[in-house]
């Protein structure tokens, strides 16, 4: 099984329900406010960037954008 790390944006996000990260093997699976859930492959530092400024609690972080951007960057291998 692969260690994830589950944040739940459903009461900080009009767009996202839930955001998982799996570290491993670099795939992100975004619960949509919508009832879709949608998984990409990015880079993992991308990941960490995001994870550790929602661990610090950064006001200006946006989940929804972080997960457009998410969209736009996938990287398909």
């Amino acid at each position: 099984m692969t260690p994830t790390i589950f944040i739940d944006t459903e009461n900080k996000s009009t767009a996202v329900d839930g955001i998982v990260l799996a570290p491993l093997t670099r795939r992100v699976h975004i619960g949509w406010v919508s009832g879709s859930v949608s998984s990409h492959n990015i880079r993992l530092r991308d990941m960490v960037r995001f994870y550790v400024r929602h661990l610090m609690l950064d006001e200006s972080l946006s989940y929804g954008q972080w997960c457009n951007f998410v969209l736009d960057t996938q990287t398909f291998n």
